[in-house]
């Protein structure tokens, strides 16, 4: 079923020759040459000499031959690797399987990414992105963004500007001519040194993201489009330590200062809508003149005089960062779920937003606070969208403001981080669970970071249920050591109080005892006084006869 063969080359010598130049005559041979092997060697003969000739052991080729199956070949650079692929396959014609490895080693990465691409990104959430960055990694493993930088240079030095569309604003990466390896040639270090070279440009987790990427791509292969591979070429790789979790929360009047800022950017937002309103005829007959200078000319004169107008005669004022700040601290939502946001998916009545696809992909629901509805009323409906606003024009905004709060290091997705911890220290969300069906976290071990927040409210639930407990005991059960035990061994013992009832006159807080005379102590007797020093009660007595 199964034979290796050496196709290691041949290599012709003299054994013994002693001349000026010991290699003179030592060629080597492909392993189809052995014909030019031969020849060779008859010409040595020819000349007197005595040739020798050896195979080397490097290259083992294993064939595999099975009815109703096409033959499969796999190449092995030493003869134990070559026994141990033929012992894998036999031991897996044992037990009825029977893996052809022959297309993996007609297949390459780069083959897997286009197929990936065409198949399975557009029917996947987030498969556009997926798009962008393989796209990109194909482009880089033949260096073509790297030729267009090339010739841009070469244009601008020759002719001063560049004529070459660039195509892409990032840096190129390296190390990825491995794509276009067959799957079985792919080697860890191969992969390793993509990741080296990327990590001086990039965060770690971008990195891992693009190996994750291609762990999909493989699993893919392997799975569902049954491309076997003898082990993953991303078996063994070292992935890239990172720690990205972000711990950033509102400290002092941070949230005062960027609420203030928000309602300035939204009265500039609103006046200079306002404005294109107003200047929306003028700008329009401008654009018929003749000159560009006149319409140029016209149109500046026309948002001046709207300017004007709107500043004395006021404008309405929409608060769309101001409500969007507000509606993320109090929904915890992420930034894409509000940014999709649509207005026939409020229910005003269940207090609830209704998002179709989270991050999970699954749906969920916000709840959102009466509060937060009233302030969404407040916004005009322009589309179908709630916040209707581009991811540009909101991160711009988002910089502004927090440059007028003099906030720094801020991030609209720490807004998230926030109001989860607030619900997290609230008390009313006790458990991880309560917690996950107000986050909307798929993995309730994304929850951890914010348990040790929900600590004081588990310690009052605590304290609450032993109280109910105590309360529901009342007198039966709790232990109070009784004062008409030791008076008969002497002593006033009215000011002694056990732990116990310390705790139980915590919890209960009764009326404080009516003062009375203390009764002197009767003699006793040695007998008694001795018992009592056996049972720990006491630890001196005096004796009067």
């Amino acid at each position: 079923m199964a034979s290796i063969v050496n196709r290691s080359a041949f290599t012709v010598t003299i054994p013994g020759y002693r001349g000026k130049d010991k290699n003179k005559y030592t060629r080597k041979f492909a392993y189809g040459k052995l014909k030019d092997a031969e020849a060779y060697m008859r010409a040595l003969i020819e000349q007197g000499m005595t040739p020798d000739i050896t195979q080397g052991e490097t290259t083992f080729q294993v064939k595999v031959v099975r009815v109703g199956h096409e033959p499969q070949c796999e190449t092995f650079h030493s003869l134990r690797e070559a026994e141990a692929y033929v012992k894998r396959i036999e031991a897996e014609a044992e037990v009825g399987l029977f893996r052809d490895y022959t297309q993996a080693a007609k297949t390459t990465t780069a083959d897997l990414i286009r197929r990936y691409m065409e198949e399975d990104c557009p029917g996947m959430k987030g498969g556009d992105n997926y798009i962008i960055i393989l796209r990109a990694m194909l482009e880089d493993s033949s260096h073509e963004l790297r030729k267009r930088i090339a010739q841009r240079k070469a244009e601008i030095k020759e002719f001063g500007k560049a004529l070459t569309p660039l195509g892409a604003n990032r840096q190129p990466m390296t190390s990825l001519e491995w794509l276009h390896l067959p799957l079985h040639k792919v080697k860890p270090e191969h992969i390793e040194d993509f990741i080296a070279d990327r990590l001086e440009y990039v965060e770690g987790s971008t990195v891992d993201r693009q190996i994750d990427l291609l762990s999909s791509v493989y699993t893919r292969a392997r799975k569902g489009w049954r491309i076997h591979m003898d082990l993953s070429p991303l078996e063994g790789v070292k992935r890239p330590r990172y720690f990205n979790e972000r711990d950033r929360r509102l400290k002092g009047d941070e949230e005062f200062r960027l609420l203030e800022a928000a309602r300035r950017e939204d009265q500039m937002a609103s006046m200079e809508a306002h404005v294109e309103a107003l200047a929306a005829d003028e700008v329009a007959a401008a654009r018929q003149l003749d000159t560009h200078y006149a319409v140029n000319k016209a149109r500046k004169e026309a948002y001046e005089r709207a300017r004007r107008k709107a500043v004395e005669e006021g404008f309405p004022h929409v608060p769309r960062m101001e409500v969007f700040l507000l509606f993320q601290l109090a929904t915890a939502a992420r930034r894409g779920e509000t940014l999709g946001l649509f207005w026939d998916r409020l229910d005003w009545e269940e207090k609830t937003a209704f998002i179709p696809t989270s991050k999970n992909g699954r749906p969920r629901k916000l709840s959102v606070r009466s509060d937060i509805l009233a302030l969404l009323q407040q916004l005009p409906r322009t589309s179908d969208l709630v916040f209707d606003i581009g991811l540009k024009e909101l991160l711009a905004a988002w910089k502004r403001i927090c440059e007028a709060a003099g906030v720094e290091d801020l991030r609209i997705h720490d807004l998230r981080h926030e109001g989860i911890s607030r619900a997290a220290e609230s008390g009313k969300f006790p458990t991880v669970l309560d917690l996950q069906a107000f986050s909307g976290h798929r993995d309730i071990r994304s929850l951890s970071r914010y348990t040790h927040l929900c600590a004081g409210a588990i310690t009052a639930k605590l304290e609450e249920a032993e109280k109910e407990r105590q309360e529901k005991l009342g007198n039966k059960g709790r232990m109070r050591l009784k004062q008409s035990d030791l008076h008969w061994l002497g002593g006033n013992t009215a000011t002694q109080t056990t732990p116990i009832e310390a705790l139980a006159e915590s919890l209960d807080e009764p009326e404080p005892p009516a003062q009375t005379t203390p009764t002197p102590p009767e003699p006793v007797s040695e007998d008694m006084a001795q018992v009592a020093i056996e049972a720990g009660n006491v630890i001196t007595v005096s004796f009067r006869r």
